[in-house]
């Protein structure tokens, strides 16, 4: 009986073992020599591909993971993006790619386009990249940092949102720093709230205000504008009304309507009326340009001039900030309140004293000056009724 017994527990023992299911140890990933990942276009030409040297793929997961990727987009059978990244996770055969680490997308091209991140997520189908670390899009002179950038490459459209900045820097100054350096600060810097470009024909627009700063060596000049729109290819951009320009050091001052922004040549100009000062001298004119490199303001049309006590009308007039120098030439006519004077010339200049107003002169120049005498005073001898003008 005990050894049935020790038999029946030995078969129940091991049928218990026995059904146990077994696990199958897990997977390893295969590991490929190189990836090579190729899509075409409806027409059979090609739309995109990727490749890396060395690759590990889950067949369970079906996801890759390629080291030193490198890919291109064609636009109707051409090359037109390269993308490469330190790495990438690939899903499926290709529905999105997640790029990591130096992500880098060049917009090919006599002037080429340069989009870098920190990780972008790429879905081929629907031709969209997202870079949500440190996004930032550069040229030779202009760069354009956000918090989010979203690329739509069969729209030639880059959205720009979280506070994108426009940094831009002179090409024709020796030593400068390009846009693709961090060796010295942008002369010039603009920061609005969301930003649409495309970067291949060039159009930029940023809807809502904008405030731009510019440095030099004596100083800044704080710029806003309502909005503004242009194109970086053409190297202009329109800032609209109302647009002010400040000179905090120099109690300058800039009001003005729509104003075109040459950006290679750092010029600020206008076709129509403005207002501005210089310290205690106001002006006012139909037309203005301003040269950020020397910041010297040309009024070429209907110039006016204002200070207490006198007031300089003139064909066309210019004066530097720094130095508070001016010149107005064609028809200049100056009216002093001062015995009624009234100075005609073919050309006044003048500067800006330490009391903030200017003194006026001609050098070389032909005058012809009117005042009146004040009446005599009670009891002097009267020699008529009214004092001459005296002209010289």
């Amino acid at each position: 009986m005990k050894r049935l017994a020790g038999v029946a527990i030995a078969l129940i023992v091991s049928g218990c073992v026995s059904s146990k299911p077994k696990v199958p140890p897990p997977s390893e990933p295969f590991v490929f020599k190189s990836l090579d990942l190729e899509q075409q276009d409806a027409k059979g030409r090609p739309a995109w591909n990727l490749k890396s040297p060395e690759t590990r793929y889950d067949i369970t997961r079906q996801v890759a993971q390629a080291r030193q990727p490198r890919g291109t987009v064609f636009k109707r059978g051409k090359a037109n993006i390269r993308i490469s990244a330190t790495s990438a996770t690939v899903i499926g055969d290709g529905q999105a790619i997640q790029l990591e680490g130096d992500v880098e997308i060049t917009l090919l091209g006599q002037n080429p386009v340069r989009i870098t991140g920190e990780q972008a997520r790429w879905i081929p189908s629907q031709s969209l990249m997202l870079i949500d670390r440190k996004p930032a899009a550069l040229d030779r002179q202009s760069r354009i940092t956000a918090q989010l950038a979203t690329y739509y490459l069969d729209r030639d459209l880059i959205e720009l949102r979280g506070s994108p900045v426009l940094e831009q820097w002179d090409p024709k100054a020796k030593g400068a720093a390009k846009a693709n350096t961090k060796a010295k600060p942008a002369p010039l810097r603009v920061q609005t709230a969301q930003v649409d470009w495309k970067p291949e024909q060039g159009d930029l627009k940023a809807p809502q205000q904008v405030r731009g700063l510019r440095r030099d060596k004596d100083g800044q000049l704080n710029l806003t504008a309502s909005a503004l729109n242009g194109n970086l290819r053409e190297g202009f951009v329109d800032l609209i009304a109302p647009v002010q320009v400040r000179d905090p050091k120099r109690k300058g001052w800039l009001n003005a309507q729509q104003t075109r922004w040459l950006i290679n040549d750092q010029q600020l100009s206008s076709d129509q009326p403005f207002q501005g000062a210089f310290n205690k001298l106001q002006g006012e004119g139909q037309q203005f340009k301003v040269d950020l490199a020397t910041s010297t303001v040309f009024i070429p049309a209907g110039c006016n001039l204002r200070q207490p006590s006198e007031q300089l009308t003139a064909q066309r007039c210019q004066w530097n900030w720094p130095t508070g120098r001016f010149q107005a030439q064609g028809d200049v006519v100056l009216r002093r309140q001062a015995y009624k004077q009234i100075t005609r010339s073919s050309e006044l200049r003048g500067s800006i004293g330490k009391d903030g107003t200017a003194v006026f002169s001609s050098p070389g120049a032909k005058v012809n000056s009117q005042f009146t005498l004040p009446p005599a005073q009670k009891g002097a001898k009267q020699q008529g009724r009214s004092a001459p003008a005296v002209r010289f």
